[in-house]
């Protein structure tokens, strides 16, 4: 069960201080979970941390525009209403925003130069996501000023975040994820941002990725007591599925040097999930990557880019200090853009619903066909996946 409030702690592992992160998220990226004593019933003393990953958090034009109110605030509850009960299962649920907060002084935008009203924060905290990643190519779109209150943003909704930073302790500081005595890091890093840079004297503020960086805090996360170490990568080209050449650099950066789960964004479309070998200093079975898990909520609306998927990730612990990485599962997800005037939405639905026999007024109409499209697209990509399922668990 996700809680709602908690302390603000710091964990100092080292010379480089470490955010503790565990129940739910209050300050720059801290969670404090509670003690459980948790026992399988099958092997003794084993304890488990769970992860439901969804894609790109995006915010055009039109959903601002769809979530103004009469009194000029912005309401995007609408949008996650749906959802929120798939993305309760985990202890943390992460994903990417992908766009900026950078307040009233500026116009709100969508594409090319984002710009969104901090209720959209709210309302992403508020469905039961627990922590973000904010390295992508838009982190630059309304500058440093845009960048760093897009973080203060984040910190007033007390949700987790990195991949930008406020300061050079802040960068260096590595996020870690505690629940029942597993301890997850959570690395973030982009392959650009369209060309705008914070200044050379803050680079900090922005994680771009190149293989020294990668590979220097991964093996501080270890040097630090991490078990699980989490890199969610920007990447990848827009509106391709397979992964290109400088994807699996960049992946093979992340293998060679100690990570267990490599999670991607940016391409907007839904992209396999596969299994690879962990390296030596890893605890974990099996490693995992995801290439791309697509838009969870854009304004994309052809075919492969309304579609999304939440995919969830269980971690066992063993007495013997190994980590056993349980069968993933996946919840394809839509994106119903409503048209009637009276009811204009952006929601999220998970895409099962096309076959469901409720009356819904997210399938009536052609949104039925979309919806059904969407969710067997996302099958199909899955299936080359063959250890991967679909979560079929029935919620709400």
């Amino acid at each position: 069960m996700k809680f709602s409030s908690w302390p603000f702690l710091i964990f100092a592992g080292s010379l480089i201080p470490v955010f503790v992160l565990a129940n739910f998220i209050q300050s720059p990226g801290n969670v404090v979970k509670e003690h459980v004593v948790c026992q399988d019933t099958l092997i003794a003393d084993t304890c488990s941390i769970t992860f439901s990953f969804i894609g790109d958090l995006m915010c055009h034009s039109p959903q601002f525009n769809n979530a103004r109110q009469p009194n000029g605030s912005y309401d995007f509850t609408p949008s996650f209403a749906e959802i929120a009960p798939y993305l309760a299962w985990a202890d943390f649920t992460i994903g990417n925003l992908e766009t900026t907060c950078a307040g009233t002084k500026r116009v709100y935008g969508g594409y090319p130069a984002f710009n969104t009203p901090d209720e959209f924060v709210t309302a992403i905290k508020n469905a039961g996501v627990d922590f973000l990643v904010t390295s992508n190519n838009h982190s630059m779109d309304t500058g440093e000023d845009g960048l760093l209150r897009t973080i203060d943003v984040i910190k007033k909704n007390k949700l987790g975040y990195t991949g930008t930073h406020v300061s050079r302790h802040d960068r260096d500081s590595i996020r870690v994820l505690r629940k029942n005595g597993i301890a997850t890091a959570v690395l973030n890093y982009t392959y650009g941002t369209n060309g705008a840079y914070p200044l050379d004297t803050h680079r900090y503020m922005l994680n771009v990725a190149d293989s020294a960086l990668v590979t220097n805090d991964i093996k501080r996360a270890r040097d630090q007591g991490c078990d699980v170490v989490i890199v969610f990568y920007h990447w990848g080209e827009e509106n391709k599925a397979e992964p290109t050449t400088y994807q699996k650099t960049m992946a093979k950066w992340a293998t060679e040097a100690g990570a267990d789960l490599i999670i991607g964004a940016h391409p907007h479309v839904i992209g396999s999930v596969n299994y690879f070998q962990p390296a030596q200093n890893s605890k974990v079975s099996e490693g995992l990557i995801a290439w791309s898990l697509g838009n969870f909520i854009s304004n994309q609306y052809w075919r492969y880019t309304d579609a999304g998927v939440i995919l969830n990730v269980s971690i066992t612990k063993l007495p013997n200090g190994k980590l056993i990485l349980g069968q993933p599962k996946y919840v394809p997800t839509w994106v119903y853009r409503a048209y009637d005037p009276r009811l204009k939405q952006h929601v999220v639905v998970p895409a099962k619903w096309c076959s469901d026999t409720t009356t819904r007024v997210y399938t009536s109409g052609g949104s039925k066909e979309k919806m059904c499209e969407a969710g067997a697209d996302t099958r199909a990509i899955m299936t080359k996946s063959v250890f991967i399922s679909e979560d079929t668990t029935t919620r709400k």
